[in-house]
Formats: C-alpha cells, sequence, structure tokens
C-alpha cells in the first residue's frame, strides 16, 4: 500500500518584515514608505528598493489587520437593487477594487425588492459599517429618509437627488441621446422609446435625451412613442407590442437589460432584427455581445463611477487626507462612445416596412 505524498504547504503571504528584509532596511520604514507617508526621510532610491521589493513578493496589507490596530472598521458597503443588472455589477465591482487599493473592506447588500430601506435600517443598527454607498429603487422622499437614519457617511450612486446629497452619476439623457441620433442618422424617423420607470430619476433624463435628439432632428418626439417598461425585463413584450402598434422602425431602450429582452421579443414575433426593427440601448457589457444581434450600444462609465463614489465616500471620512476639501455634492460623468454592432441598419423602405411589424 502506497502513501500517498503530504500536501505542499501553502504559500504564506509576504509581511512587512519580509520586505524590510528583501529591501535591507527597516520595518518602520518599509510601512511608512508604502503607506505613502511624506514624512518619511529616505532618498529617492531607498524608496524605489522597497516599492520593487514588495512588488516582487506580491505583499499586499491585510486591511482587517490594520483596521484592528487603529480601533477601526474599515469596512464600506455598497447597497444596490440588482446584483444580475450589469450597471450594478460593473458599478460593484469598481467601488471594490478602489476599496481594496485604499485599505478598506466592501460588503455587497442588495433587497429583493429594490428598495434600499430595509438594508439601511439594518445599517444604522451596526457600529461595523463605516460608510455606505447607495443604489435603489425608492422614491426620492423615502430614500432621504433612509439616508437621515443611518447617520453615517454616505454616496447616492446610479441617480442624482434634488438638495443637499452626496451624488456620483452617469449622464444618461446625453447617452440616450448619442443612441437615438444614431438611429435618425440611419434614416429612422418613428423611433420609439421603451422607458425606465417614468416619475423617476434615470427614466426621466433618458426619455428627455430621446426628446432632444429627435426634437434636434426636427422630428415629432409624441408621447405616443413612449413605453414604459421599467427595469423588469417581464414588461417588455407589453410594451415593445404597442410601440410596433403605433408603427415605429426603432427602439431606443433605456437598459441593456430591456434592451436584450427587446430582441428576444421581437425574435418570437417573427421579426428579424434589424432588417425589420433596429434596436440600441446603453451600457456596452458582456451582455451586449452575446445576444444575436450583438447590440449596438452607448457606454456607461460605471466601474468609474462604483470607484468615484468611494473615493468621494472616503472624503468624508478622512478630510484630512483628501486636503481637507469638501467633494463635490454632485458628480456627473460624461457617458462613452457608441459602440456600432449588429442591431440596428436604415429602416425598409415601400409598402413592407410598415407591414412587416404589424
Amino acid at each position: 500500500m502506497t502513501k500517498e505524498a503530504p500536501a505542499a504547504p501553502r504559500p504564506r503571504n509576504a509581511t512587512l518584515r519580509d520586505v524590510a528584509r528583501e529591501a535591507g532596511v527597516d520595518v518602520s520604514t518599509v510601512s511608512r514608505v508604502l503607506k505613502n507617508d511624506k514624512d518619511v526621510r529616505t532618498s529617492a532610491e531607498t524608496r524605489q528598493r522597497i516599492i520593487d521589493a514588495a512588488e516582487r513578493l506580491q505583499y499586499r496589507a491585510n486591511p482587517l489587520a490594520r483596521a484592528l490596530k487603529m480601533a477601526r472598521s474599515r469596512t464600506l458597503l455598497i447597497v444596490v437593487p440588482q446584483i444580475e443588472n450589469p450597471v450594478f455589477a460593473s458599478a460593484i465591482l469598481g467601488a471594490e477594487a478602489e476599496a481594496r487599493a485604499q485599505g478598506y473592506v466592501l460588503l455587497v447588500a442588495y433587497d429583493q425588492n429594490g428598495s434600499a430601506a430595509s438594508v439601511l435600517e439594518r445599517v444604522s443598527q451596526s457600529s461595523l459599517i463605516e460608510g455606505v454607498i447607495i443604489a435603489s429603487f425608492d422614491e426620492d422622499d423615502s430614500l432621504r429618509q433612509s439616508i437621515a437614519a443611518i447617520n453615517r457617511p454616505y454616496v447616492v450612486i446610479n441617480r442624482v437627488l434634488p438638495g443637499d446629497v452626496h451624488c456620483v452619476a452617469v449622464d444618461t439623457c446625453a447617452a440616450a441621446a448619442i443612441g437615438v441620433s444614431h438611429l435618425i442618422a440611419l434614416g429612422h424617423r418613428r423611433i420609439g422609446h421603451l422607458a425606465g420607470r417614468l416619475g423617476r430619476f434615470n427614466g426621466n433624463a433618458r426619455r428627455q435625451g430621446w426628446q432632444e435628439a429627435m426634437s434636434a432632428a426636427g422630428l415629432d418626439p409624441d408621447p405616443d412613442l413612449v413605453a414604459e417598461a421599467g427595469y423588469d425585463p417581464a414588461r417588455v413584450p407589453g410594451a415593445v407590442d404597442a410601440l410596433l402598434a403605433r408603427g415605429v422602425t426603432a427602439i431606443h431602450a433605456a437598459t441593456l437589460l430591456t434592451g436584450a429582452a427587446t430582441i428576444a421579443h421581437l425574435h418570437k414575433r417573427g421579426l428579424d432584427v434589424p432588417d425589420d426593427m433596429s434596436v440600441v440601448t446603453m451600457h456596452d457589457d458582456l451582455l451586449a455581445r452575446v445576444v444575436h444581434p450583438e447590440i449596438t450600444t452607448v457606454g456607461l462609465p460605471t466601474s468609474e463611477m462604483g470607484r468615484d463614489a468611494v473615493r468621494a465616500l472616503l472624503a468624508q471620512l478622512e478630510p484630512a487626507a483628501a486636503g481637507g476639501t469638501e467633494p463635490a455634492r454632485v458628480l456627473l460623468l460624461p457617458p462613452g462612445d457608441l459602440v456600432v454592432r449588429a442591431s440596428a441598419a436604415a429602416p425598409k423602405a415601400g409598402p413592407e416596412a410598415s407591414s412587416a411589424a404589424l
């Protein structure tokens, strides 16, 4: 009977002492250099030697150990309404990367009803969470009440709340205008807008972008060409059918999820995309590249939105590190570029064009 060789021990993570030994300096100097302490007295050559040694050893600071020494949790929380939504998934990845780079741990929470209220109520009773990034489908007044109750630094993302509220968002009005203008340039004149939740944050902004692009081209932004699907793909078929009944030749979808659901429903109806109906949306994510046909989109810097939210949060938590400057209450990021793929083309000419959608 043969014995199995014992498993090789797992390599341990490099410590400050390992880096100090590698660089030929004391541990305290390594610690201060890697914390970017401006008051540490060392030559540029020594500083670079320490940085090089840390990179060779793949040294990574342990934020939890640092937190215990400083009697702080150094823990942030991001609350999102949908885990499966690529906008929020991208924002989480960006926020986590920035938090980790700054020595913080980021936790993620979501409520299946899209509301932040219940999560924030629990946060208000916890001493672990130092700051909160909030994305929510709640009404403005309800969200403000929830924010007031947590009594700690916060940043709202993916929307702009009226009033004195810290917000980081993307200019989705401009993104919608770019997408609709592309359809107009292809020759479309009756362009339907598959809206998000109208009367709320991004739903209104995206509809406004559709209106502005139509008006700028001398086209009538007829309210009958707007159908509300919210942010639920299950509501898309009914809204798309309403637009088809109104004779549209192209559809601008407010979100990537509803854009993909639009294409799926058009296929079920026996319509070809883009020959019978063109579809354009926003947010250039993996989903846009795996559906058939691949979707023409306008990029949204959602990962950067997550990073900027962490920076804005840390400016509240550590004002001295931020130079004592108050972070801007509202940071509105410009949209990315139009990414042309296969879901949009010039409209059909002749009577078959209008009958195809019926």
